[in-house]
């Protein structure tokens, strides 16, 4: 049994690299330009439309779970249960998300056939990822910061920014449609470019401070 690290302030947390910011906004574009392919040969608002249910649900109650949780992680004495929680979370939400998306595209247009590939697919993905989740929430608890000192992404912002996003796609698909046979793919790729070279540029904006947590007395490891 060691003992856990102290609660420290807000100037103790650390900045996120360039590098990384890159990649996690590389991640996102290719994230949301692979929900807007799922889509298939929808008319251009009926992706617009899905991609923004995904989009209504996901931030809210992601980033809220994984606040909450990941302040759990980092005080509980047994993180092998907060991690499973925390993983599992991210899991239902991420495919209910999908899940709701794909009922509204059924309701709206329910003679249409649609290939369970791509769908079959992200499952596969985002089970892969449960190594990288796990291994991130330990680097986590391992951060001399409390998460409660570091900003966190606005809900809120992060919808604005991504409803910018989609409606620029939804406008660029609705012209390319007449004259590009597979305007879903040259959109989806848009998609990806942007956000993963504007996203750093934005990311200042997309944080808000969190309100600090109490202090606590330092909490031990599980032996």
């Amino acid at each position: 049994m060691h003992a856990h690290r102290r609660t420290p302030h807000a100037h103790d947390a650390p900045a996120v690299g360039p590098r990384a910011l890159r990649l996690r906004y590389a991640a996102i574009g290719s994230f949301m330009a692979f929900t807007w392919i799922g889509e298939g040969n929808a008319p251009a608002w009926e992706h617009a439309l899905r991609t923004l249910v995904i989009l209504l649900i996901l931030p809210p109650l992601l980033l809220r779970t994984n606040r909450r949780l990941t302040q759990e992680l980092y005080e509980t004495t047994r993180p092998t249960r907060v991690i499973a929680q925390l993983v599992t979370a991210r899991i239902v939400i991420i495919a209910a998300a999908f899940g709701t998306s794909a009922l509204v595209g059924h309701l709206l247009d329910p003679h249409t056939g649609r290939s369970p590939v791509v769908p079959a697919a992200g499952l596969v993905l985002l089970l892969l990822s449960i190594p990288v989740q796990v291994r991130r929430a330990h680097r986590t608890r391992a951060d001399r910061s409390h998460p409660s000192t570091r900003p966190t992404l606005s809900a809120p912002r992060l919808i604005v920014a991504k409803l910018a996003l989609i409606i620029a796609a939804l406008l660029a698909q609705l012209l390319l449609g007449a004259y590009v046979d597979n305007a879903t793919y040259v959109v989806a790729a848009a998609i990806a470019i942007t956000a993963t070279v504007l996203g750093p540029a934005v990311h200042g904006w997309l944080l808000v401070a969190q309100a600090p947590a109490p202090e606590r007395e330092p909490v031990g490891d599980a032996a």
